[in-house]
């Protein structure tokens, strides 16, 4: 959860492959930290980011809860103090895998918030600044992880014109950062 600026709080779930025994889940949260870590300069004061302590597992075809663990992560401040972006302007992660799920392509988005004005190219893009720490630490990872992460495609109760499908996980093969600002509001991004 971010929190401690305007907009907030902002959430994000990340997915790895069970079960809550293999300790994949506890590997995920480090990962994430240390990524939150590599971006605690780049990103809006005094916004915080905190890692929920507990883990579940569940059922990836039906999302139903299957037992729960815990984690113990350490919240980590941001501190870069120039002047921000609206807050529905955020940081895009694109992730991709190799699954297909009703003829489409299964990827997975990750917001990031707190980004700066100085951050923007002269084209009102994302500069180098914050997309080569952005990409370099969600790169790093996925190394980490080496192959554990995964992008959940939700079950589908079906529709008159859809037949219901069940859901999957497929794992993470790459990431890169939106050549743009993503708009929270819509997420269409």
């Amino acid at each position: 959860m971010w929190t401690g600026v305007a907009g907030s709080p902002y959430f994000t779930n990340l997915y790895c492959i069970g079960p809550l025994t293999t300790n994949n889940g506890n590997d995920l949260a480090t990962a994430w930290h240390t990524y939150l870590v590599s971006l605690a300069t780049f990103l809006r004061s005094p916004m915080v980011a905190t890692i929920d302590a507990e883990l579940l597992e569940f059922d990836e075809t039906t999302g139903v809860v299957t037992g729960a663990g815990s984690t113990v992560q350490g919240p980590v401040s941001f501190t870069n103090l120039t002047d921000p972006l609206p807050p529905a302007n955020q940081a895009l992660l694109q992730w991709q895998t190799n699954g297909i799920v009703h003829n489409r392509r299964v990827r997975g988005r990750t917001n990031i918030p707190g980004v700066m004005e100085a951050q923007s190219d002269v084209t009102g893009k994302p500069a180098p600044v914050i997309g080569t720490p952005l990409l370099s630490g969600a790169q790093a990872m996925l190394t980490t992880m080496s192959g554990r992460m995964r992008i959940w495609a939700q079950p589908f109760l079906g529709t008159a014109t859809n037949p219901p499908r069940p859901g999957s996980a497929h794992a993470i093969t790459g990431v890169t950062v939106a050549p743009y600002w993503a708009i929270l509001r819509s997420r269409r991004d």
